[in-house]
């Protein structure tokens, strides 16, 4: 492989890497759960460029975090599921 192809597919390759990222820092799926502002406005960003997002960390664990907060049957704002 010649030395351009290889810094053509090293381009490539980060690209896809940084595609995934939403330039936010990483939150995980408890930080989503306890902070339903942060979380439905994630969601939102997440709804609005699904290609270049949905499988960004952080859209992945706001919706988990969506998601349990709608099975807690403790959680009386959300409705949950029964």
């Amino acid at each position: 492989m010649t030395g351009a192809r290889r810094a053509l597919v090293a381009l490539a390759v980060a690209g896809i890497g940084l595609s995934a990222c939403d330039g936010d820092p990483a939150r995980d799926v408890a930080y989503y759960k306890a902070n339903k502002a942060e979380r439905d406005k994630k969601i939102a960003q997440c709804q609005n460029d699904p290609g270049g997002l949905r499988a960004s960390p952080n859209c992945v664990n706001a919706k988990a975090a969506l998601g349990e907060a709608m099975l807690d049957p403790s959680n009386k704002k959300m409705g949950s599921i029964k």
